[in-house]
């Protein structure tokens, strides 16, 4: 497994259906996933987490912090439950590193509906002892107004392969970040490295699946700041890169957030197979511009 750090932005990402038999690593992911799962819903988020994630692990509140430290650092348990329903997952050839996805709910003590929903994206990597850890969780919140769209299809990664000519997501995701600055905008990054059946979440929205569907609805956003910190992790024909972004929609104003991408390579090319906008704030609101008012006067 590599790790590099570099200058860039990014992620998405798409999974196996698991209605299949797994194969020992896959299962052990899937296991550790639907635990983790369990442990949130009956013990509480703070409980779960602490026991799941690695020393190192990533997580977003909303700023990249270190997941251990921040739910040590809290003194209680949030005052609900946090349910979480895996829908796909995928994992690399070596079975070293795996991620999840899928829908979240929060129902706060003594309410009977859930308050607030979304989407999740657990990475998993094999540490000592042969058991899988999280090493970067990230959510988005959806509005409850939407309703899921339809054509919300299960996406198929494909068989991976043990990558022995060794090559690197690096210069992908490079060239990937570059093109989202430039004229192409993030529409026309999507059109050149997506995999057919991307899955992209992105905050506000239920998932955007299929490139022809992701590129339309990216094709306004332009990436307008080089991130200062970008953090890529491989194994064999998978790799994830997550940093901070920011970006400028159709010139109504910016959002900053962080950029989750899973990559997939497929025999000689590197694709996006999941990918993440999970905004942070709103940095500039959008103004409207009117016309002077005319008051008959010279």
């Amino acid at each position: 497994m590599k790790v590099f750090l570099i200058s860039f932005l990014l992620l998405f990402c798409v999974c196996s259906a698991f209605a299949q038999s797994l194969n020992p690593p896959t299962q052990a992911v899937y296991d550790a996933q639907r635990e983790f799962q369990r442990k949130l819903a009956e013990r509480g988020a703070k409980t779960a987490f602490l026991e799941y994630l690695s020393d190192d692990a990533v997580i977003f509140r909303p700023d990249a912090v270190n997941g251990k430290q921040y739910w040590t650092a809290l003194k209680k348990e949030p005052e609900g439950k946090l349910k979480r329903e895996m829908l796909y997952l995928d994992i690399a050839s070596t079975g070293l590193l795996g991620y999840a996805t899928g829908t979240w709910e929060w129902t706060p003590n003594g309410k009977v509906s859930p308050t607030e929903r979304g989407q999740f994206v657990t990475v998993w990597a094999m540490r000592q002892g042969g058991r899988f850890k999280a090493v970067l969780d990230i959510t988005t919140t959806e509005d409850p107004d939407i309703v899921e769209r339809n054509d919300d299809r299960p996406p198929s990664s494909g068989r991976g392969e043990l990558n022995k000519r060794g090559w690197s997501a690096a210069d992908p995701s490079m060239n990937f970040l570059k093109r989202a600055m430039g004229g192409e905008r993030l529409g026309g990054a999507y059109s050149v490295f997506a995999a057919k059946e991307v899955r992209l979440l992105r905050e506000g929205d239920p998932p955007i699946v299929g490139r022809k569907r992701v590129v339309s609805e990216t094709k306004d956003y332009r990436s307008i700041t080089y991130p200062k910190r970008v953090v890529l992790n491989e194994s064999a024909d998978m790799a994830y890169v997550w940093n901070p972004c920011e970006y400028a929609d159709s010139d109504e104003g910016v959002e900053r957030g962080n950029c989750l991408h899973i990559w997939k390579l497929k025999g000689k090319s590197w694709n996006i197979t999941l990918g993440v906008l999970s905004r942070v704030r709103n940095v500039k609101k959008p103004e409207l511009k009117l016309r002077p008012r005319m008051t008959g006067k010279n």
